[in-house]
């Protein structure tokens, strides 16, 4: 299920008020049109056309298509990066004296993130397990990163050492946005820590 996440981009200030700007701009023309024209609706057709009506359908196309649009990142009005795809690579466990003692081995893994400007969701599969985010965070500057917490399910075909648990990653986005990568930490029950690298598919 998708969640909010939280960024540094100081971008969710400011852009509300260029929506609300434009919700109430084209109220505005609407409204002279019909006096203009002697046009008359009954009340139920002028709620869709109502200010804070046009503003929630205006936020809701931002926030799940426009701001998608590479233009707005030329001119630096978004600098949340788009993440959604399907990204592909490998786990690479670390060597700790846990439970997860000798368990060092590369595993492939398929991250899927699905994301508004708003909202977003990070799916896991390996062979032995699938996992899903809890919280995010974006963090936009110099670098780009992602860090998220998640819950980790083990399949049926998992060892019997291995059970649901959370975790922690945290993954920096390569410069030309086509490579994740970074460590993971899976609690202390479990004390796996280890690196993700996966590349962007491409769409």
């Amino acid at each position: 299920m998708a969640h909010p996440y939280s960024t540094t981009s100081p971008e969710r200030r400011y852009i509300p008020f260029f929506i609300a700007g434009a919700a109430i701009g084209v109220a505005f023309l609407v409204s002279h049109v019909m006096d203009a024209y002697h046009i008359k609706l009954p009340w139920w057709a002028s709620l869709p056309i109502d200010t804070m009506a046009l503003y929630g359908l205006f936020y809701g196309l931002f926030d799940k298509y426009i701001w998608k649009w590479s233009v707005l990142r030329r001119l630096f009005i978004v600098r949340v990066p788009n993440l959604s795809a399907t990204w592909h690579g490998e786990v690479r466990p670390a060597d700790t004296p846990g439970v997860s003692s000798g368990l060092r081995i590369t595993t492939e893994i398929t991250i899927t993130i699905r994301q508004s400007w708003t909202t977003i969701t990070i799916g896991g599969r390996t062979r032995l397990s699938n996992s899903h985010s809890l919280s995010a965070s974006l963090l936009t500057g110099d670098e780009c990163s992602l860090s998220y917490e998640y819950v980790n399910e083990p399949s049926a075909a998992a060892s019997a050492t291995m059970h649901s648990h959370h975790g922690v990653a945290r993954l920096s986005l390569g410069k030309e946005g086509t490579i994740l990568e970074g460590e993971y930490y899976s609690g202390r029950d479990r004390q796996n820590l280890g690196t993700i690298r996966v590349s962007r598919s491409k769409r």
